[in-house]
């Protein structure tokens, strides 16, 4: 599957996890919405309805008894006005949706308000000149029908209260409960989406971590193809990548064979002027002055340099293309660095440079003593050419966390902060090297970090603009030191 259509399956399954929270919490919310509707709709109304009743039927009774006692016809009228008042409501009362109490609740009020409108009714027709009044049976049956109206219509509207307050303590669970599904879902949804998202990422930068790592191991020297478990974009990308590498790797070394063919075929010169500059500084050929001398020793001098920039970019180009070989063995640092340090000093008093080095006991190291003899011959022989006249170059030897260090510190030009970083790189040299003859080639320090890393060590460099610069490398101890070191 390809990048494009697993980030678009990641988007859809997350959109349809929010879509499913989302309808869910809708469902929940819809359903309290009608709780709360019915509520306020059936049961909210009939307790309205109900005290509105209890009131028409106390104005009916007010009425009737005022007739009663008084038979003005007025009052009559008020009662019949009364009386249909409350049929109405009763009507609208029985229409609404109840329970089988309340029907039977509202049956019986309807029975009994039926009667007390026929006792009045029937004492308007036996109505003589004194009035109204009922005997008093009659009056303590009407008397108890109206407390049982009144009765039932408390009753009423207290069991519609308890629905509307059981009413309320549903639509407060139920809110809760859409509350808590909803988080839940919201914090499911959210894990499934970050744990989908987090595979998804994985599947997408598990490869492209494979072809960062290949990229870094091209750019130490090494061209190993690559492989990824994947399909589309980028195991084509790691195709890709496997076909430059190699084609980098045939390049290199082709590179490193032509440099070859040029150091060889420079040599053959280099040697025949150096027999001519014997023959000549000899006088096998015939005197020669001292000014011819002197040239002599100029044209011998940048043969030497020749020779030497030679072999280094020789070696620089066979490491990049992998082709050099090490031969790591157990080595001694002293006993390879003692005739260099003496070299270096002979040619140190020319400038009347103090050169001093300063040794403690370290154990052997794995490394290649012709190799580590090139890196120190780089390091002391730059700290001489870039160190003014009477200034202090110190080679110390010490132990270090991996093995043993050696430190080149010199009281030269230095090197600032911002090209530091930049010295071990081929063919780069600081602004503030002089660039006359003396100036170096950009090639050495570029060696003397190829070959430290080669032999599984590392250089370090520290450096102050007219103060001077330290170069550390360390070397790793050898497996039997290691072992005794642990």
């Amino acid at each position: 599957m390809t990048i494009y259509w697993k980030m678009m399956l990641g988007f859809l399954i997350i959109i349809v996890l929010m879509g499913a929270v989302d309808a869910y919490i809708l469902l929940e919310l819809n359903q309290v919405s009608e709780t709360t509707k019915s509520t306020l709709t059936r049961d909210v109304h009939s307790v309205d309805l109900s005290k509105q009743l209890r009131a028409t039927l106390f104005d009916e009774e007010r009425y009737a008894q005022k007739y009663l006692v008084s038979g003005d016809s007025t009052y009559f009228a008020l009662f019949l006005d009364q009386s249909r008042l409350f049929q109405q409501l009763m009507d609208s009362l029985a229409r609404q949706p109840a329970d089988s109490a309340m029907r039977r609740i509202v049956m019986e009020e309807e029975r009994r308000h039926d009667w007390h409108f026929s006792l009045i009714q029937d004492a308007r027709s036996a109505e003589g000149s004194r009035g109204a009044l009922l005997d008093a049976r009659t009056q303590q049956a009407r008397n108890d029908t109206l407390d049982l109206l009144y009765k039932n219509f408390d009753d009423l509207i207290h069991l519609k209260q308890q629905v509307v307050a059981a009413s309320v303590v549903d639509v407060e669970q139920a809110t809760e409960r859409s509350a808590n599904i909803a988080l839940l879902l919201t914090i499911g949804t959210l894990l499934a989406a970050t744990s989908l998202a987090f595979i998804l990422t994985r599947t997408i930068t598990r490869p492209l971590k494979v072809l960062m790592r290949g990229t870094q191991q091209v750019a130490r020297g090494s061209y190993e193809p690559i492989h990824v478990r994947t399909r589309g974009e980028v195991a084509q990308l790691a195709d890709a990548f496997n076909t430059m590498s190699d084609s980098l790797k045939q390049a290199n070394a082709i590179r490193a064979e032509m440099m070859q063919h040029i150091s060889h075929e420079l040599r053959m010169p280099l040697q025949t002027m150096h027999a001519a500059y014997y023959l000549l500084t000899e006088e096998k050929a015939g005197p020669v002055t001292e000014g011819q001398i002197r040239l002599l020793h100029s044209i011998r001098d940048n043969i030497d340099k020749i020779a030497r920039f030679s072999n280094q970019f020789l070696d620089l180009s066979k490491i990049e293309a992998g082709m050099m070989e090490y031969e790591l063995v157990a080595t001694d640092i002293p006993t390879v660095l003692a005739p260099i340090v003496d070299d270096a000093t002979v040619n140190a008093a020319r400038k009347e440079i103090r050169m001093s080095l300063e040794m403690q006991p370290v154990p052997q190291v794995r490394a290649n003593p012709e190799r580590c003899g090139q890196v120190f011959t780089n390091l002391l022989s730059n700290a001489v050419k870039y160190t003014p006249k009477g200034g202090t170059v110190c080679v110390e030897v010490a132990p270090s966390p991996i093995g043993v260090r050696v430190s080149v510190k010199d009281t030269g030009v230095g090197i600032s902060a911002e090209e530091l970083p930049f010295v071990f790189k081929k063919f780069y040299r600081a602004k503030n090297v002089p660039r006359g003859s003396g100036g170096g080639t950009g090639i050495g320090l570029a060696l003397v970090k190829a070959l430290v890393e080669g032999m599984g060590g590392c250089i370090t460099a520290t450096s102050t603009v007219g103060a001077g610069s330290v170069f550390s490398v360390e070397f790793p101890l050898t497996d039997s030191a290691a072992k005794g070191a642990s």
